[in-house]
């Protein structure tokens, strides 16, 4: 039996760190262990719903990073999203070649006369498109001329070049989608995304995600409001297989 992406990202977390501080902005949510930070897009629940979304407010910051990270597998959107920025912060740096790499290039030149698949609205998308001989978007809200995230199933198997937004992980549909995207070649890229040699042994080709500089800066922008492209104090890096 093949073992779960997410326990293998969960495992990394290391022992005797705590999630010395938390946030859960509206678009970003952040973890702070020692002076990393890890990121995710926060994940807001169904309109009008006003049930509980975090099972322990209040209560959450002091407790071990690795309980944090296993909050992953909630069903509870706010938690999902917590646990993924508590994975980000946990993740082991050592030996990592990161690259400060435009997702956009990068997508551009794997997928120029190829089909693409995208799993996300990216805004980088009307540029890349021109080039490739086909582009389809898959949405789970869509816009005008995006197909509903429920046809992944017969779009991702025509596709070669598949880019999944990293909130993939957060909201649980990410083992689908590489499962349908297994043998293309697959791009996850945003916030959430972990920057693990893990994705590469289940078919991800490059992951670009985050990397902190400044932690107080970007807790502050997160907690204020800021969407991702807002964050001063954060790089866009890459790891490619």
């Amino acid at each position: 039996m093949s073992v779960s992406i997410y326990d293998e990202l969960v495992a990394l977390a290391p022992a005797g760190v705590t999630a010395d501080e938390i946030v859960i902005g509206p678009f970003i949510t952040a973890v702070r262990a020692g002076e990393r930070v890890g990121l995710s897009t926060t994940l807001r629940p169904p309109r009008h719903e006003h049930k509980s979304q975090v099972t322990r407010p209040g209560e959450l910051a002091g407790r071990p990073l690795a309980e944090i990270a296993a909050l992953v597998a909630s069903k509870l959107p706010l938690e999902a999203a917590l646990g993924m920025a508590a994975i980000n912060a946990g993740l082991p740096r050592a030996g990592l070649r990161l690259e400060e790499l435009n997702g956009a290039d990068l997508v551009r030149e794997l997928a120029e006369g190829l089909n693409l698949v995208v799993v996300g609205h990216f805004s980088f998308i009307d540029q890349v498109a021109p080039v490739t001989q086909s582009t389809a978007i898959l949405e789970l809200d869509p816009q005008q001329g995006d197909l509903p995230s429920s046809a992944a199933d017969r779009a991702i198997p025509n596709a070669d070049v598949v880019v999944i937004t990293g909130s993939a992980f957060a909201n649980h549909t990410i083992e689908r989608l590489l499962e349908l995207a297994a043998g293309k070649t697959v791009v996850v890229l945003g916030p959430t995304t972990p920057l693990s040699p893990v994705l590469f042994r289940h078919g991800v080709r490059a992951a670009a995600g985050s990397d902190v500089f400044d932690p107080d800066l970007t807790l502050r922008q997160a907690r204020e409001g800021a969407v991702f492209r807002q964050l001063t104090g954060v790089r866009k890096v890459m790891l490619v297989k």
